[in-house]
């Protein structure tokens, strides 16, 4: 699909294209007061798609099981090696990319009772909630996963569909369509993982809110794969500005109800010229089968989605979104400093984090109080990933779009007031003080007893200026950036042993006056609960892949 590029008016002005983004975020932040269309909208959970993707008589090929390559170190030391300079020559072995895709792949199936409506349903064989090691809205996983191989890599070349279901390749085109990447891209490489969205794997339930979820979504997976590989010494930079017609043409999809929003470029090619592919017809692609008897497509997602494909347009110089980060933050106080943020101390938390990942729903606890140091690990986590480089913002140490703040309520020596988190100088911060109790009725669902909650962390943005400096572009980058922010503390929440859980049914508006930011810029984007998790828990939990027996022979 082809539209044309979007035109930037210059600073101080929005383009048309941003125009849309930011009357589909206003929307999205006030859905709770002024529902969204459709009017009436209700779920057919009888018609909804398959969590998975399946591709028709493509051939697949097999995976090195999830984690079969010990993952190194713990997750503030993969997050701090993904912002050090780039290491593009090599390119991960098949273990390693094994381990990146598995983040997305099944792992094991939990079944317990919690606040969820369905809680009883998931008990039974057929409503098995399946884990994965990256977190979803709403756990309807609707990124899909594509490999571009060249020749002499990991890969025989072609195009290959990552399997979340086996955990396998399929194998969809066997040319080599690098080269329609390096020029989408402008990253010369011999193999690239691209992650497109289908739109109806989550629309189906969230109807015209689906886009400001899916960004997110793609930011989460985008989070699990820079961690994973940085902690095996890669550190690709991921591409967001792209011309999305090659790229959509290249893995075979549409660009419409499915598109691809990010591509990570692997390892670096030398030699001559990229082969260009031949004119003529392609080879058609296997189908993938659709669960689904009636798939449905919603206006609002389709403009703001359409807004946001920037074409051929060139990408913006680095220092366009220099004013679009948070500036020094402010509190009506003293700072508060938090202890040093550090690993666990076995050195192998990221593979656990990322095998016991979990959302903590209606089984948090606010008792004992977080202490500090729990809660400033993963403050560090979530703002540290997001001073990663990107192709819009190359800078070794980039400032972050997001902004980290907080409503506290059961953490050792702080006030119940909302707090502004400092990641340079690694403190809070304090501003208006408030009413936890008054919290639960600004929360759409049931699922949480947000007085349980020790805190609530707000991943913040300063969204007017992004789309002013890239359109409605600006709105999506932002979204992947909170998305990630969000899967780097749940792996840290994880791996402390800490109960957490991502929400977007709070009332934005009321949070923003809350947080104390009504009136200016920055608006909330999502929520991250924290807490303790509480013990005992009915039911169970079970691996498909067992962990590797340690050099003592117990099982970690």
């Amino acid at each position: 699909m082809s539209t044309p590029a979007s035109t930037h008016d210059g600073p101080g002005r929005i383009p048309d294209d941003g125009a849309v983004a930011l009357d589909y975020a206003r929307r999205a932040f006030e859905r709770q007061r002024v529902p969204l269309p459709p009017p009436g909208f209700r779920v057919d959970w009888d018609d909804q798609p398959f969590r998975h993707t399946f591709y028709r008589d493509a051939p697949k090929l097999p995976l090195p099981a999830p984690f079969s390559a010990p993952v190194p170190g713990g997750v503030l030391a993969s997050v701090e090696r993904a912002r050090a300079a780039r290491n593009p020559a090599a390119t991960p072995t098949p273990e390693e990319l094994a381990a990146a895709l598995a983040c997305y792949a099944v792992t094991g199936r939990r079944a317990s009772p919690d606040w969820n409506d369905d809680s009883t349903r998931r008990l039974h064989v057929g409503q098995a909630v399946w884990s994965r090691p990256t977190a979803s809205g709403g756990g309807m996983y609707p990124v899909e996963s594509y490999l571009v191989a060249g020749p002499d890599t990991v890969l025989p070349c072609g195009v290959y569909h990552h399997d979340t279901a086996h955990h396998a390749l399929d194998r969809l085109s066997v040319q080599d369509r690098t080269a329609a990447l390096e020029e989408a891209s402008g990253v010369r490489a011999p193999l690239y993982l691209v992650a497109t969205l289908r739109f109806w794997k989550n629309s189906f339930k969230y109807h015209s809110f689906a886009y400001h979820v899916v960004t997110q979504d793609t930011g989460a997976l985008l989070g699990s794969w820079r961690t994973v590989l940085a902690a095996f010494g890669h550190t690709p930079r991921p591409v967001l500005w792209f011309d999305e017609a090659p790229v959509s043409a290249a893995v075979g999809v549409d660009g419409r109800t499915e598109a691809p929003f990010l591509v990570l470029p692997l390892g670096e090619r030398t030699g001559g010229p990229s082969p260009r592919l031949l004119p003529g017809p392609a080879a058609p692609l296997p189908r993938v089968w659709e669960r689904s008897r009636r798939v449905r497509s919603f206006e609002l997602v389709e403009q703001v989605h359409l807004a946001a494909l920037v074409g051929d347009a060139p990408r913006p110089a680095p220092e366009a979104g220099a004013d679009c980060v948070a500036g020094p933050p402010t509190g009506d106080g003293p700072s508060v400093p938090l202890p040093p943020a550090e690993d666990a101390a076995d050195g192998g938390g990221l593979e656990r984090a990322l095998r016991t990942r979990r959302s903590g729903f209606g089984v948090l606890s606010a008792r004992p109080a977080l202490h500090p140091a729990e809660l400033g690990r993963i403050l560090r986590a979530a703002e540290r990933i997001g001073r990663c480089p990107t192709d819009v913002a190359p800078g070794p140490d980039r400032r972050p779009w997001v902004r980290l703040r907080l409503l506290a309520n059961a953490v050792d020596g702080l006030e119940r007031r909302a707090y502004c988190y400092d990641g340079d100088s690694h403190r809070l911060l304090p501003g208006p003080a408030v009413d936890f109790s008054d919290l639960q009725r600004h929360y759409a669902l049931t699922n949480y007893d947000l007085r349980q909650c020790a805190a609530v962390v707000a991943v913040c943005g300063r969204l007017e200026p992004l789309v002013g400096a890239y359109g409605a572009r600006g709105y999506r980058m932002l979204g992947i950036e909170v998305g990630q922010a969000a899967q780097s503390a749940y792996l840290a929440a994880a791996e402390a042993d800490l109960g957490i859980g991502a929400v977007l049914g709070l009332d934005n508006p009321a949070l923003d006056a809350m947080l104390g930011i009504s009136g200016t810029d920055e608006r909330s984007m999502l929520f991250l609960l924290l807490g303790r998790r509480r013990a005992p828990r009915t039911g169970y939990d079970h691996d498909l892949y067992r962990p590797r027996p340690t050099s003592e022979g117990a099982q970690r």
